[in-house]
């Protein structure tokens, strides 16, 4: 399994990189500050509530802000559901932005089946996250006015395995992830393949309440309009500082 998900990373970069001759490049740095909170409620169901906080140019200038709010239901130890709503800001950026005309609001509903698995018996952790979305994006005209909401269907795909540092110190941990996104749906633009991210984390578990985790995101995004005839493809790399807090 775990030659599988590296092979599956490394495609993905291979084809990306083969086909840029044929695209709209715009390559940006990032810096994604993530903090989420699950909170108990009950023996088997817990409140998620989650903000991002996403910059570019060397954190100098916004990129995105999310705010997630979910209800999980755990199913079975490894198994969780979970539903829930999700509010974003996307700012201009980049050579090709896609908030040409300002920064505008997207409005999406979740749901999301997550699997965790112990992996090969020497403390590793497989998870696999799959998420449909429902996505409502604002549509501005040139004077940045309202204009209407324009709905789209995403799905995601996610995988993520984790490995104990005990020799190191038995608190640590390294990680690696990788998610696919797929647009789908009448209104979808050229973006059937919506964006990736894979993702090298590592972690330390300061109690058994809070995690800290740092490390290095690379994003591909397609965007779903062409320039001059060709596709935008953005290539977004950088540095995420992350915290994840059980209650």
């Amino acid at each position: 399994m775990l030659r599988s998900f590296v092979f599956f990373a490394i495609s993905v970069a291979e084809i990306t990189s083969a086909c840029a001759q044929y695209r709209n490049t715009d390559n940006n740095d990032l810096f994604w500050a993530p903090v989420t909170v699950q909170n108990r409620l009950s023996e088997k169901w817990f409140l998620h509530t989650e903000f991002q906080w996403r910059r570019v140019d060397r954190v100098q200038s916004p990129q995105q802000n999310l705010i997630r709010v979910g209800i999980t239901w755990q199913v079975k130890p490894q198994h969780r559901f979970q539903v829930g709503y999700a509010r974003i800001l996307t700012y201009p950026y980049g050579d090709f932005p896609l908030a040409e005309n300002g920064a505008f609001a997207e409005r999406r509903a979740y749901q999301q089946w997550y699997f965790v698995n112990e992996y090969g018996g020497k403390g590793a952790v497989f998870r696999s996250r799959l998420r449909a979305e429902q996505r409502w994006l604002e549509i501005l005209d040139t004077n940045s006015r309202f204009l209407r909401w324009n709905y789209l269907n995403r799905i995601r795909l996610m995988q993520r395995i984790q490995w104990p540092l005990k020799r190191i110190h038995k608190n640590l941990y390294l990680a690696l992830s990788d998610e696919i996104f797929i647009g789908f749906g009448k209104n979808v633009g050229l973006n059937v393949f919506d964006q990736n991210r894979l993702l090298g984390l590592l972690g330390l578990n300061l109690n058994k309440s809070v995690q800290l985790e740092m490390g290095v995101l690379n994003q591909i995004l397609q965007q779903g309009k062409a320039v001059n005839g060709k596709p935008v493809f953005q290539y977004n790399t950088g540095p995420v500082l992350g915290c994840n807090i059980k209650l």
